[in-house]
């Protein structure tokens, strides 16, 4: 005790703790007092609730009964008569009800009490005996019914008798337990007072003592808390609404000022919003080329120079990764906005130092203009997206205005992407074949397997007009497997047919490569189909090899020449591919791309770029096979510089399972030397 006594005089924390419990406990102490007493005088106003309505429902019904039978005397028909006694019936079983009610109401109360005593003297003892009395009434009652209709001058005789119990002893007693009730509930109201009174002088007692020892004492400490808090609420409110990383303002204040703005009445203003949304071009090269710590500088850097260029015209946000939002919110003319973007793109697009590297990476920006492009946030951001959209598909590094068309191409995207499940479903998605000679033997070296949409509505949709849609669904495995299955079967009829082909050459895509199993899934459906893996060739695009040089990819094509299928980089030149990537053993053969077999004749840079390629590929052991030949001219050029595989359209064209099977038996062992330039464009006219 003298421990606790010595710690609360030394510690004034621990005062202020002991101060708060006991008046906690305290408050709640009357708080408990003033619950029982308003629960006991709530009962308690029930209880004399009833018993009030009760002894009124006595007295009504009594004096009721006696009105009835002077009534009943004075009909002058048995029918009226009859009504009477009904009602009486009616009227005295209430009476017996209520009586009963309130007698075992008045039997319960504890006798102990001098109310209880005397209510107990009214019910049953002299000289009211009020419940003998109203037994009394009811069973003088039930005799004058039983007599009036064949004996009024006997059922004369108990109406006097009710008329006087009635009058004389059942009302005055009644009156009597109302009077005795009344008393009880003022004396109960009036101790209920008193009661309140105390616990409303205790409380105010306890609040002086709790001002005086505890709220005192905390003031000084709230004040100072107070203010601790607000700096705490300004920081906090500053990193809710701003970007961590670059100090821009977030997605979450972008979002609130564009609600803010198109909720507000500018329509009649001359003064226009225009909303930037801008994309780093190829970031994720950065990050992964050069780390993501000089990525977030890249970030920083990137950030400083926008809002050097936006200054006091708008607010510069950032809503996640390398996308930002730019909202221009004092600008007057289109013009105005033009020279803002063509400032931040020669600021964003400068060669920058990140600890002594060098990088480059352009910007592209879309926009929309408030209210013409859009009245609602979700409109505005929609316009300035498509318009992003569309700057990154003309070349990057650009801004562009939104514009309605981008709606409608926007529009038409949409519903292919909802096309293609449909299609895959209904298996609309079927192969072509273009053969891959060599002009030296003649030799069918291979077919290439293309596919082709056949749309109910738009006929036959070449690959580029749906495979970005099916990319970006991760639609594209389900339309490998569809399509290799057709044409394995197409395959395998062939060679039943004696029909040699070589082998059959698949494209496959980034995500057929990424999808665990799908090689082995692909080399299955061909065992199946009845062909061997060594009947198959897969075809890989540079930018697949480049995009995706990591252990998966790599494991992808390395189980791709452990079951026996070969690989080839596809479109080889279009990229960034090196020697570096040609020298791991992984490829077969190297395919030209197009682009740079059209005019080979005519043009002295696709001459050397080609030579140099199969210069290279030959020097690594790599086959070389080159596509997209339109004319003998670019045969004759590319059998000089030492390629003899080709696949292009002066061959044949991708052709429809039975077209391709007809070509493959009526061209095979057909050396292309020497074959004259009008027979080969005679052949790629027919076929």
């Amino acid at each position: 005790m003298n421990s606790l006594l010595s710690k609360i005089r030394r510690d004034p924390q621990f005062r202020i703790q002991i101060a708060y419990r006991t008046a906690l406990l305290s408050m709640m102490a009357l708080l408990w007092a003033s619950f029982l007493i308003l629960t006991f005088a709530m009962n308690r106003g029930q209880s004399e609730s009833a018993v009030f309505q009760d002894i009124a429902k006595q007295r009504m019904l009594s004096q009721r009964v006696v009105l009835l039978g002077q009534l009943a005397l004075r009909a002058t028909s048995d029918e009226q008569k009859s009504e009477i006694l009904v009602l009486m019936g009616e009227s005295l079983a209430e009476l017996k009800s209520a009586h009963t009610d309130l007698a075992k109401l008045i039997g319960s109360l504890d006798t102990k009490g001098a109310v209880a005593e005397t209510l107990h003297d009214v019910y049953f003892s002299n000289p009211t005996q009020l419940d003998l009395r109203m037994r009394s009434l009811v069973t003088n009652a039930n005799r004058f019914s039983t007599f009036l209709m064949n004996s009024p001058d006997v059922a004369v005789l108990y109406l006097g008798p009710m008329e006087e119990l009635a009058s004389s002893v059942i009302l005055p007693a009644l009156d009597r337990v109302i009077s005795i009730h009344n008393g009880v509930s003022q004396r109960s109201a009036a101790m209920t007072k008193y009661v309140h009174l105390a616990l409303l002088i205790l409380s105010l007692a306890l609040l002086i003592v709790i001002w005086r020892f505890l709220f005192k004492p905390l003031a000084a400490k709230i004040g100072m808390r107070t203010m601790q808090l607000q700096v705490a609420h300004d920081n906090l409110q500053y990193a809710v609404l701003h970007d961590s990383l670059t100090g821009l303002a977030n997605r979450e204040y972008a979002m609130t000022k564009l609600q803010s703005i198109t909720e507000s009445s500018v329509e009649e203003s001359p003064i226009k919003v225009a909303i930037f949304h801008l994309d780093l071009d190829n970031f994720k090269s950065v990050n992964d080329t050069y780390g993501h710590t000089n990525g977030d500088r890249l970030l920083e850097l990137v950030a400083n120079r926008m809002q050097a260029v936006v200054g006091n015209n708008g607010t510069a946000c950032r809503l996640n990764g390398d996308e930002f939002l730019i909202i221009l919110d004092t600008i007057s003319a289109s013009e105005t906005v033009s020279g803002i973007a063509g400032n931040l793109l020669c600021a964003l697009n400068k060669p920058t130092n990140i600890d002594g590297l060098f990088t480059q990476v352009q910007t592209s920006i879309g926009i929309a203009l408030f209210p013409d492009d859009g009245k609602t946030r979700k409109d505005l951001l929609v316009a300035a997206d498509l318009a992003l959209y569309e700057a990154k598909n003309t070349g990057k590094g650009t801004y562009k205005f939104f514009q309605p068309k981008m709606i409608i191409k926007y529009n038409q995207t949409k519903t292919l992407e909802q096309e293609i499940d449909r299609a895959i479903e209904e298996r609309q998605f079927q192969p072509v074949f273009q053969p891959q000679i060599n002009a030296t033997s003649g030799a069918i070296i291979g077919v290439e397997v293309l596919v082709r949409w056949h749309h109910p509505e738009r006929g036959i949709l070449l690959p580029a007009e749906f495979l970005d849609a099916a990319a970006s669904l991760g639609k594209m495995t389900q339309i490998t497997r569809l399509v290799l299955e057709q044409a394995f079967e197409t395959a395998a009829h062939w060679l039943e047919n004696g029909t040699e082909f070589g082998r059959i050459g698949i494209n496959f895509s980034n995500q057929d490569l990424l999808l665990h199993g799908f090689v082995d899934e692909i080399a299955a459906i061909a065992e199946a189909s009845g062909l061997t893996c060594e009947r198959l060739s897969a075809e890989i695009v540079e930018s697949v090899v480049i995009n995706n040089d990591d252990t998966q990819c790599m494991a992808a094509l390395m189980r791709l020449r452990e079951l026996g299928i070969k690989v080839e980089i596809d479109d080889f030149g279009t990229g960034f591919a090196t020697m570096v990537h040609l020298n791991r053993k992984l490829f077969d053969r190297v395919k030209i791309d197009r682009q740079f077999i059209t005019n080979l004749d005519q043009s002295e840079r696709n001459l050397i770029i080609v030579d140099s390629i199969i210069r290279l590929s030959t020097a690594l052991g790599l086959s070389v096979i080159a596509e997209g030949m339109e004319r003998q001219e670019e045969i004759d050029t590319l059998l000089e510089l030492g390629c003899v595989e080709f696949q292009g359209n002066a061959i044949a064209p991708p052709m429809p399972a039975n077209i391709a099977g007809k070509w493959l038996k009526a061209h095979n062992k057909t050396p292309l030397l020497g074959r004259p330039s009008n027979e080969t464009a005679t052949a790629s006219t027919t076929h």
